[in-house]
């Protein structure tokens, strides 16, 4: 899978998971080819053998910090050795409990 179609599917920008990239973070593995795209390999979904990562942000003005927090996570995971299994990332209040990609992390 491409680095662009990961990043799209795991709701962060292209540009933040090709510096999660550069740094050594991306909390899959990564080749670069002779062309220069970014290839991810594929992984299954243990979720008995890993960990979600999940980072939110109140408002939309805050979506510098919300890639920021999920950045800590993925480098305090790829530090402990920890596999993570899936992202989620979104902009949602804490005080309506609006929040639906959190529901997505059991499944």
């Amino acid at each position: 899978m491409k680095l662009s179609d990961w990043a799209k599917k795991e709701g962060i920008s292209y540009i933040t998971a090709y510096r999660w990239w550069k740094k050594g973070i991306l909390p899959v593995p990564a080749k670069q080819i002779k062309t220069g795209t970014i290839l991810l390999s594929p992984q299954t979904r243990d979720t008995e053998n890993g960990v979600v990562l999940y980072a939110r942000v109140s408002s939309s003005g805050q979506k510098d910090d919300l890639t920021r927090q999920l950045g800590r996570l993925v480098k305090y995971a790829n530090s402990n050795k920890m596999k993570v299994v899936k992202s989620v990332s979104e902009v949602g209040s804490g005080l309506n409990g609006h929040r639906p990609k959190v529901n997505t992390i059991a499944t």
